[in-house]
């Protein structure tokens, strides 16, 4: 499966070719993860699958592929800071969501979206998600998820599941906010702030490229974030 990521801060095509919301610093909004099979492609592409170190290189796997391609990581890619958090070092191997340039067929990383321990196995095998922004915290643990204009805030505690319709989002510098509003309950207003600085989670361990809070009505909640 192809996906062609528009390098722009305004819009930013995601893998099913719907626009996604913008964040800070980057092209477009956080996105869509798990790892499209590896196509021969040309230009920006944005690849799931493992990377292994070998020496001082880098080597990466697509998934749906068992080839071992190299892979070139500026520091402005992350690559390498996502390694050292996730596996403490450049060493081992770990799951990534990568923007990458495929031009002329070398891979050069432009981006990391996501990355995570392969502790309980590689992620390729697990369903595609579809939405633009996900955000999410622990202690108390929350999720929010926005799907074009649908912004989904769920809790362990009821209501599980609280939709608002949000509104476009606003961009100064590496602070992303979106604002969102409901009709029904006594809260109405959910504001979300992203932040382009790079965030671990906390109980699984895994990089996020942002970090995020929530203002909920009395709540003030503090996660990480992806497209």
């Amino acid at each position: 499966m192809r996906c062609v990521a528009a390098l722009a801060l305004a819009l930013t095509v995601a893998c099913d070719g719907r626009p996604s919301t913008p964040v800070p610093g980057g092209p477009g909004g956080p996105g869509v993860p798990g790892g499209p099979a590896a196509q021969a492609v040309t230009g920006p592409a944005r690849l799931g699958g493992t990377l292994l170190v070998r020496d001082t290189s880098l080597l990466f796997v697509a998934c749906g592929t068992s080839a071992e391609r190299p892979l070139a990581a500026p520091p402005s890619s992350q690559v390498r800071t996502a390694l050292v958090a996730v596996v403490g070092g450049e060493r081992d191997s770990m799951f990534v969501e990568l923007v990458v340039d495929t031009a002329g067929g070398a891979l050069t990383a432009r981006e990391t979206l996501f990355a995570t321990s392969l502790a309980d196995g590689s992620r390729c095998d697990r369903p595609r998600a579809r939405f633009d922004v996900e955000a999410l915290g622990t202690e108390p643990f929350w999720r929010i998820t926005i799907d074009s204009t649908l912004l989904v805030l769920e809790r362990p505690q009821p209501p599980l599941e609280l939709a608002f319709d949000a509104a476009p989002a606003e961009t100064r510098g590496a602070l992303t906010t979106i604002m969102a509003h409901r009709v029904l309950g006594t809260v109405h207003d959910l504001k979300l702030g992203i932040l382009r600085e790079p965030c671990r989670d906390g109980m699984s361990d895994s990089w996020f490229p942002y970090r995020a809070e929530v203002r909920f009505g009395d709540l003030a909640l503090h996660g990480c974030a992806r497209r």
